[in-house]
């Protein structure tokens, strides 16, 4: 052996032998050596013991032996520990690290233990762990007793009992092999364990404990409470099964939990996730209280489940019916479900929903899959709503929210609202209304507080008390200024009145808006439209436009320098110069400080200088009735085209029927024609003419009158009706006429002239020539062919360069006023006056020959000459010479009774001249 291992087996036993002292010797002194015997690999077998050790010391004097390492075996026990005496009384003593064995399963650990071989009992008072395997429990505490088949332990101070579940401590505790029940005596208290998967920190109290290892089941008879998460469960008796976690309370149960008493009939669970609340369920906390049928209780989830006749009530008059409510313990969360309606009543308000969860920690409520809710000062209906009372914010999805008390309505795919804030952000198809406005958008952020809203898409905002409404792309609107802004394109409609542009800054106290750009106002009556660079409006009152400003109305648009839009009046002052035009008419003019009125859509202005298709028009002030497409111009009114000039002092000319009217005395210039006339009417593409009061010249000093007048001017082919007069020329010399009607007609000659053709009269007709004057109710006059022709009541009244005076009637006159000869057919009679006598004829027909001084007489002809009378069939009366040509069945009776027959020629001309003669 070398030095190092000799050295270092004298340190070990010097260490040993140390050890043993301090374990076992005075430590201070040691008065005498005592004799002692040691043994290695050491079996010790002797009275009644089996040992075993590594060593082995007999203390002869003390009687006394001690093992270090040690086995012991007793009787259905080992014990085994780092030291062991055996004192002389046969007692076994054992230090550090003990672990000692029952044939029944069980083991225990502890740093001393003493057996007593005279009553056969393990001890110990420094503290034992035991433990079964088998049964999986483990007991310890203080001071530990046991016989040494460990079928009766027992242990007190500070004892501890657990099994895979559950931890209890205690003062005393026993157990009985025999029955396998561990009784837990006085006071326990259950701390700190986890029961089961899922579940919370378990702790309680309770007077008297059993666990039977066999059956697993921990009961107590006696009054108890466990603190379930902070939950606390009371009852007077428990039974639970720690190896399925089964478990049942009864008697006497109730839970304390969140301030609130709640009693049941039972608590049970199989093991699994759920316990059971059963029987009737009801809680309270002094100021809410609720039932139902019975409830669940799920580890996994935390959920706490309330089913059948859910009810809820609290001391303000709250009321609440569910058929299901759903408690989440660890979230604390509440949920109410019904297949109708879960119903909320309190003195202010109702909530109807299919579902309300109410999230107590942090006040927030949601309601869903449809809901109602009616209050004194707020209603809402929607599919969604929540809302966190404690910061007084919240949601609806897909419904609306009122405020009563300051008239908010807002709804929406989704309104978020902020009653501290009074705020509402209403998102998707929004709509907000308060007392004095509306708005509607995809988006809107009302601010109450804050004083704005914002409108950042596409908006509508309608004013309730004015009833007019802004249209735009974003807008803006300060609540406490009250001035609306619009960004963008915007449209104004007011009851009467359209004004659109970019760039809107309204101000709603004063009414007044500016428009920045592109300002577009539009009288929704008359359908009239203004535009301008720029502008201002008041609501209902004006639009003043300052820069260049467009009109339009119907087809025809006006352009200015600037104007005024006087709502209430319906009308557009415009000062300075003003052009205008109608492309559709092709229509143009020009005028000075105008009007408008856009509800009669008539424009009146000063100097006006227009035209048309075919005319040209002016006069110092006009009226143009744009609908219409009439122009009423005053005041040296005139109207032009190729052919005529219309003048007077106020004609009417309407585009649409090309129709002049002239109420007041009026002239027109038609080719070779003056015509002037009281009022009338003409077609300005027909050239038809009606008027009263006429009078037209010619330039060969033509003329005709006639209170009414019809016809073409184109062909003058006229008609004068009432009071007729008139004058031709034939050759040089006037023909005159008159009558109650008169029809004209003229022709165009080579040069494009109009040359009177014909002329009708009618009715008191009355045509004169020179010495020539004829009378009928119809006479016709055809100066080209010096004709004239009459009938109905024809006379002829001709006066010869002497002055002698012939009446001729007949029912029909034919004439040539060149040749001056007459023919005359029917009823003839001819009056021929004289300084000496008066001559009468009549006949069937006649002719006058007027330049041949003869009168021709057919038919049935009787002549009286004063002195006598001549029947003849024909007869020729010179009216130079006053001699008679009778011929055919002449007869003639003088005056004096002498009668003659005359039966030849030679004896009537023989006789005539006698009688002239005579």
């Amino acid at each position: 052996m070398d030095k190092k291992k000799l050295a270092y087996r004298v340190v070990i036993v010097t260490v040993l032998v140390l050890g043993y002292f301090n374990y076992f010797a005075d430590e201070k002194k040691i008065e005498k050596k005592e004799e002692i015997v040691e043994t290695t690999g050491a079996i010790y077998d002797t009275d009644g013991y089996h040992i075993e050790a590594e060593k082995q010391k007999d203390f002869l004097q003390k009687d006394e032996t001690s093992f270090e390492k040690a086995k012991a075996l007793l009787e259905g026990m080992v014990l085994t520990g780092d030291n062991a005496i055996l004192d002389a009384g046969k007692n076994l003593l054992l230090k550090n690290n003990i672990l000692g064995k029952s044939l029944n399963g069980w083991e225990f650990e502890t740093q001393e233990a003493q057996y007593d071989k005279s009553k056969g009992e393990v001890q110990s008072t420094v503290g034992v762990t035991a433990i079964n395997k088998v049964e999986g429990i483990e007991i310890s505490g203080k001071n530990f007793k046991s016989d040494t088949k460990m079928e009766d332990v027992v242990l007190s101070g500070d004892v501890k009992f657990k099994t895979k579940n559950i931890t209890l401590s205690a003062e005393n505790a026993k157990y009985n092999d025999n029955n396998k029940i561990v009784d837990i005596e006085g006071d326990a208290i259950l701390s700190g364990t986890i029961v089961g998967e899922g579940a919370g920190i378990v702790s309680g109290n309770f007077k008297g404990l059993k666990y039977n290892t066999k059956t697993n089941h921990l009961t107590t008879t006696n009054s108890f409470v466990i603190d379930y998460d902070g939950i606390k469960l009371h009852g007077d008796d428990l039974i639970l099964n720690d190896k399925t976690e089964s478990f049942k309370i009864s008697k006497n149960v109730y839970i304390l939990a969140d301030g609130y008493k709640i009693d049941m009939d039972s608590i049970t669970s199989d093991g699994g996730d759920n316990i059971l609340f059963n029987g009737k369920i009801k809680g309270s906390n002094g100021v809410y209280t609720f039932s139902g049928n019975d409830g669940v209780y799920n580890k996994i989830t935390k959920k706490f489940v309330l089913k059948g006749d859910v009810a809820g009530s609290d001391k303000a008059g709250a009321n609440l019916e569910a058929d299901l409510a759903i408690y989440s313990t660890d979230k604390k969360v509440l949920e109410l479900m019904s297949d109708k309606n879960v119903v909320y009543t309190n003195p202010t308000s109702k909530i109807l929903t299919k579902n309300l969860v109410y999230l107590t920690q942090t006040g927030e409520l949601y309601l869903k899959d449809g809901y109602t809710y009616k209050g004194d000062q707020y209603d809402s209906k929607g599919q969604q709503f929540f809302y966190n009372k404690l910061t007084g914010k919240g949601y609806v999805i897909d419904g609306n929210v009122k405020n009563i008390i300051d008239n908010q309505f807002a709804s929406g795919k989704r309104v978020d609202f902020d009653r501290t804030e009074d705020s509402y952000l209403v998102d998707g198809d929004a709509y907000f209304e308060d007392n004095n406005y509306i708005f509607e958008s995809q988006k809107i952020d009302y601010l109450g507080k804050k004083g704005y809203v914002y409108l950042n898409e596409k908006y509508t905002l309608k004013r309730k008390n004015e009833k007019d409404m802004f249209e735009g792309l974003k807008g803006e609107y300060n609540l406490t200024t009250e001035v609306f802004k619009s960004f963008g394109a915007f449209k104004y409609t007011s009851e009467k009145n359209i004004i659109e542009g970019t760039n809107l800054e309204f101000n709603q106290k004063t009414g007044i808006g500016t428009v920045e750009k592109d300002i577009v106002a539009v009288d929704k009556q008359g359908k009239t439209k203004i535009v301008s660079t720029s502008g201002i409006f008041k609501e209902n009152e004006f639009v003043k436009l300052d820069d260049k400003l467009i009109l339009t109305s119907g087809d025809v648009v006006a352009n200015a320098n600037s104007g005024e839009y006087k709502m209430q009046a319906q009308k557009i002052y415009i000062p300075g110069e003003i052009v205008f035009e109608d492309k559709v008419k092709n229509a143009s003019g020009k005028m000075y400080d105008g009007v408008y009125e856009t509800d009669k859509k008539v424009f009146t202005g000063k100097n006006f200088t227009g035209k048309d298709m075919k005319n040209n028009l002016k006069s110092d002030i006009i009226k143009y009735f744009v609908s219409e497409g009439e122009f009423v111009l005053e005041e040296n009114a005139e109207i032009e085209d190729e052919q005529m000039t219309l003048k007077g002092n106020q004609l009417q000319y309407n585009q649409n029927t090309e129709i002049a009217k002239s109420p007041k005395p009026f002239t027109v210039k038609y080719g070779e024609y003056d015509i002037a006339g009281k009022t009338g009417d003409i077609n300005l593409n027909t050239s038809y003419l009606k008027a009263k009061d006429v009078n037209i010249k010619s330039k060969q000093n033509e003329e005709f009158r006639g209170d009414i007048v019809e016809g073409t001017m184109n062909n003058m082919n006229l008609d004068f009706i009432g009071n007729v007069s008139g004058k031709i020329y034939q050759d040089g010399v006037p023909v005159t006429f008159s009558g109650d009607f008169v029809r004209a007609y003229f022709k165009k000659n080579a040069q494009g002239k109009n040359e009177i053709q014909r002329v009708e009269i009618r009715k008191n007709a009355i045509i004169k020539k020179e010495g020539t004057t004829l009378y009928s109710d119809y006479l016709e006059i055809q100066p080209q062919k010096k004709l004239v022709f009459g009938k109905d009541k024809t006379k002829a009244v001709l006066k010869d360069k002497d002055g002698i005076i012939t009446t001729v009637t007949a029912n029909m006159m034919n004439g040539n006023l060149n040749t001056e000869v007459i023919d005359l057919v029917g009823k003839v009679v001819i009056t021929r006056k004289d300084k000496e006598k008066t001559l009468v004829t009549t006949s069937q027909k006649g002719k006058i020959k007027n330049k041949e001084n003869l009168i021709e007489l057919r038919g049935d002809v009787f002549v009286d000459d004063s002195e006598s009378t001549i029947s003849a069939d024909e007869a020729d009366y010179n009216t130079k010479t006053n001699k008679v040509k009778a011929r055919g069945n002449v007869f003639v009776d003088y005056k004096t009774n002498e009668k003659k027959s005359v039966g030849s020629s030679n004896q009537m001309k023989s006789g005539y001249n006698k009688i002239l003669k005579k």
